[in-house]
């Protein structure tokens, strides 16, 4: 068996780093935890940057998550009745690191190279020298646009699945970055798009990056949608709010025949879904976007995971996809609680928070 590099048996330093735990609902804490050790293939990498998913992590936060209180059996892909996962979680996926100290079997990235990782909120991570290779950022890349790689996946898996042709309109519903992104990709492939959010910072976030966008101000924005697409409505809508109003509205502002691809997930019991309406009279289609979970694209084989990522990394790469503007906070990881706090309080105030990491 091979012998790890860094490890007690080695006689060098054990690997540790500051996780952060989601161990009830509401509690956020920074906990010390050992890595596994550095075998001859491994990479240790130390964090500069992750980005907080703000639907999947305040749904941890919250309670809410269906994971928490139902079983979900992968063999039969069924949520059961019976105990949910327990706390604490390790949320997080979107963490751009340092490579600090390489196997010595290691040729395909160098110490000093950042990585993206597929990797919870932690100080520090020990991956395999394939998934280093394979996060390597682009020459001329930052952090800050990188860690924007994983949700421009989960985008462009979404505007796929959503079929949009040259010369159809789009409403994309909720603008925070998922939403943002996509509305930038869908403009990419010449689909005329309409943003809809409820507050005022992410609408004018999507102006700035050259999207018409709506405020969901109690006025109604199926009247507005058709006030510029016409009278039948749009043609198709990306729905990334994650509330079942939100959902509601993207069905009321299509034409008959119409669909949404839905690319946020709906936690809790939630209001505000009729069915018997708009969805039945205009027979609507709904298509649930996932591009993990081993869910291959609808597309696939053309269209694989890796083949999404790295045309939605080319596009954030090259500048087509822009991300200047869409942090809005920049907060310590020490200070990670602040950072859910804001989200939970204030979410009008936010639309990228990312968690800086100081070694």
């Amino acid at each position: 068996m091979t012998r790890p590099i860094l490890a007690p048996a080695a006689g060098a330093t054990i690997l540790r780093c500051r996780r952060l735990f989601i161990t009830e609902p509401g509690a956020v804490e920074l906990l010390d935890d050992e890595l596994p050790p550095l075998f001859d293939h491994d990479v240790y990498a130390t964090t500069v940057l992750s980005g907080i998913s703000h639907g999947t992590e305040l749904a941890w936060l919250r309670g809410t998550a269906a994971a928490l209180h139902r079983t979900w059996d992968p063999q039969r892909r069924l949520y059961l009745d019976g105990p949910g996962r327990a706390y604490p979680v390790a949320p997080g996926y979107e963490s751009i690191a340092e490579v600090a100290a390489i196997g010595r079997d290691v040729s395909g990235v160098r110490v000093g190279e950042l990585i993206a990782v597929d990797g919870p909120h932690a100080s520090g991570h020990v991956l395999h020298e394939r998934s280093a290779v394979a996060g390597r950022l682009p020459a001329g890349v930052t952090a800050e646009q990188a860690v924007f790689f994983i949700l421009a996946r989960v985008a462009l898996g979404g505007v796929h699945d959503a079929s949009l042709l040259l010369g159809e309109s789009v409403v994309v519903m909720g603008l925070g970055t998922v939403g943002l992104l996509a509305a930038q990709q869908a403009q990419l492939g010449g689909a005329a798009v309409i943003g809809v959010d409820r507050y005022p910072l992410r609408v004018q976030a999507a102006e700035t990056l050259g999207i018409h966008a709506l405020l969901a101000d109690g006025t109604d924005i199926a009247a507005q949608v058709r006030d510029r697409v016409g009278p039948d409505g749009a043609d198709a809508a990306i729905e990334a709010s994650g509330s079942l109003q939100g959902l509601h509205e993207a069905i009321r502002c299509l034409r008959k025949g119409g669909r949404v691809a839905t690319v946020a997930s709906y936690h809790g019991d939630q209001a505000g879904l009729r069915l018997g309406e708009e969805y039945h009279r205009n027979r609507i289609t709904i298509l649930s976007s996932m591009t993990i979970n081993d869910c291959p694209a609808r597309s696939h084989p053309l269209w694989t995971r890796d083949r999404l990522d790295a045309t939605a990394r080319a596009q954030i790469t090259d500048g087509r996809v822009r991300t200047d503007g869409l942090i809005s906070h920049r907060i310590p990881f020490t200070d990670a609680p602040d950072a859910y706090r804001l989200l939970l309080d204030r979410p009008q105030d936010t639309i990228k928070v990312v968690l800086t990491y100081d070694h």
